[in-house]
This record gives structure tokens, C-alpha cells and sequence, in this order.
């Protein structure tokens, strides 16, 4: 089992919008101190002042915070990480691509693969907000069609330098694209999301299928789907790896909610979490991208430092 690490805070807000900054330097730091597999950011540019109103059963009391949604922007912020790392893998959970320009995309990602030395995973999904979607002047219904042109961009510019499209969305023909991604033979592409769809584009596309916030009954119900999907894509099932991205929350942090409430996967003391862990590689999950849960960046730090301490040791 790998282990990647969120170094913004899409999941849990464990600081405030002027400390998130802090919060970035201070996570990357620390990740890659320890050695873990990768670090992660999110993605969302904007979002509606009454998010909670307008989708009450994602946000509010009880659900997800609203303020989960301010993240800086990803790809700057994940050159910024690379600049302070020289071993962890730099992945995004996800980058919604059917809002971005295909070719200036793919430009800024194949540069920070280089940039980095080709430590980039590259996190896409297809989003889900229309008000972001009108607020970037892209089309919502349309968001499936553009993302697989984009990634079929993305790849082709993996092969050649004068990369040829002629899609409904994404056209381009006898320009030079410069540079071409560091890795080879290709950059892994993790298709996030947890519908039918997904699972299709991830074996059509994808190393690995990135599903958000499942349990391990969940996924294992999933995985004869992606493995179907492979199979009529020409490809082998083992080619597709499955990841999830979840949170972590030690015994003993201060979530803010109702201790007396049942306990939820990967949280509580290190046995019950590793528990979980080995739940969720049962199911067939390989790689784990995490946000660790901490009311504070200290505290956040500290709850890295006792994951890898007291569970991470358990799976090699």
C-alpha cells in the first residue's frame, strides 16, 4: 500500500484562508521529511456564496465544510511543492479539466513534469458544480466529451511534439508543442470519480481508477465493472490500479462532532484505522491519497507525524 498525503485543505479546513500558505509549506515540508509517496492538492476556482443553502445535503452542519472549497490554485500550487521537494510525487485529486484551455493545460502540466523531473501524477475528473462551469464560460453539459478530448491531447502530446486533434472540442494540427512530459513512457493518469462513466474513462485512458470517499463494500462491488471496462477497452484489468482519496482522523483529534456517534472509517486509534487499511487493500486498493484531519496546521502535522509513526509501518 502506497501513501500520499493533501497538502491543501479541500477536505478538512484546518486553517484559515490567510493561513493556508503556511499550511502548504508546512505539509509539504513535512511529507517529504518522512519520506511518503506523494502529496496532493485540489482543485476549485469558485463557488457560490450560499453554497450551503443551494446544496444542503454536501454542506452545512454536520456535512462538509463550506470552507473546504477555498483552495489555492492547483497547479501553481503544485509547483510551488515541487520546488521544495525533490522525492515525493506530485499528484492532483483531481484537476478538473473541461473548464481549461486543452492546449495551455497541457503545456503547464508537461512543464511541471519536466520541472520536477518527472515526478508528476496527474488527477483529473470531470467536476460537478454548473455555477463553476458558467463561471469559467464552459459548458456543464458538454464536460464528459471535452474532458476525453483533453486527455486525448494530453497523451498525444506524450507521443509527438506536433501533437494532431481534430475533435468537436479540441482542435489543433502542425504546431509545435513544446515541452513533452519528462516520464516515459507516459505520465500516470488517475481518472477520479465514482460513477459508471468514470470506470470507463479510467480504463480507456487512466493507470488508475481514483474514487472519493467509498468504503472498502463499495469499491469491491465497483471493481468487476473496471475490470469488464478494461477487458472491452483491450486492455488488462492489471493495468488499472485503484486508489481512493479519504480522510484520516487520529483518535484524540477534535473533529467538532458527536463523540457518541458510531465510528467512521479511518478514524480512531492506529489498530482501528489500520483495520481500515487492510479493509480497503482487501477490496483492492493500492494506493491511498489522504487528508489528515487537525484543527490547526500544528496539529495537522503532528497527526502525519503519529500515521506514520503507529499504522504506516504496518503495510511496508
Amino acid at each position: 500500500m502506497k501513501f500520499g498525503i493533501a497538502i491543501t485543505t479541500s477536505v478538512n479546513p484546518a486553517t484559515t484562508a490567510d493561513g493556508q500558505a503556511r499550511y502548504v509549506t508546512a505539509m509539504t515540508d513535512e511529507i517529504e521529511r518522512l519520506g511518503f509517496d506523494s502529496l496532493w492538492v485540489s482543485d476549485r476556482t469558485v463557488y457560490p456564496n450560499d453554497l450551503v443553502s443551494r446544496y444542503p445535503e454536501q454542506f452545512g452542519p454536520g456535512l462538509a465544510d463550506p470552507d473546504a472549497q477555498n483552495v489555492l490554485e492547483a497547479v501553481t500550487t503544485l509547483s510551488y511543492a515541487a520546488g521544495r521537494t525533490e522525492n515525493a510525487a506530485l499528484g492532483i485529486s483531481v484537476l478538473v479539466l473541461p473548464f481549461r484551455n486543452a492546449v495551455l493545460n497541457t503545456k503547464m502540466l508537461n512543464t511541471l513534469d519536466v520541472l520536477s523531473g518527472g515526478r508528476l501524477i496527474m488527477g483529473v475528473g470531470t467536476g460537478w458544480m454548473p455555477e463553476e462551469f458558467a463561471s469559467m464560460g464552459a459548458s456543464f453539459d458538454d464536460r464528459g466529451r471535452v474532458t476525453d478530448e483533453h486527455l486525448a491531447l494530453f497523451r498525444a502530446s506524450e507521443a509527438s511534439a506536433d501533437p494532431a486533434m481534430s475533435g468537436d472540442h479540441v482542435k489543433i494540427g502542425g504546431m509545435r508543442l513544446f515541452p513533452q512530459a519528462a516520464q516515459r513512457p507516459r505520465v500516470p493518469v488517475w481518472i477520479g470519480g465514482n460513477s459508471r462513466r468514470a470506470l470507463r474513462r479510467a480504463a480507456g485512458y487512466g493507470d488508475n481508477w481514483h474514487c472519493i470517499r467509498l468504503t472498502p463494500d463499495e469499491i469491491a462491488a465497483q471493481k468487476p465493472l473496471l475490470e469488464q471496462a478494461c477487458t472491452a477497452a483491450g486492455r488488462e484489468p492489471a493495468e488499472v490500479g485503484i486508489s481512493i482519496r479519504t480522510s484520516v482522523t487520529m483518535a484524540g483529534t477534535d473533529t467538532g462532532h458527536d463523540h457518541s456517534e458510531q465510528r467512521g472509517l479511518m478514524t480512531g486509534e492506529p489498530a482501528q484505522i489500520i483495520e481500515d487499511i487492510e479493509s480497503y487493500r482487501a477490496a483492492g486498493v493500492d494506493y491511498m491519497v489522504l487528508s489528515v484531519v487537525g484543527d490547526s496546521t500544528e496539529e495537522t502535522v503532528q497527526n502525519l507525524n503519529r500515521f506514520n509513526t503507529d499504522v504506516r509501518p504496518f503495510f511496508g
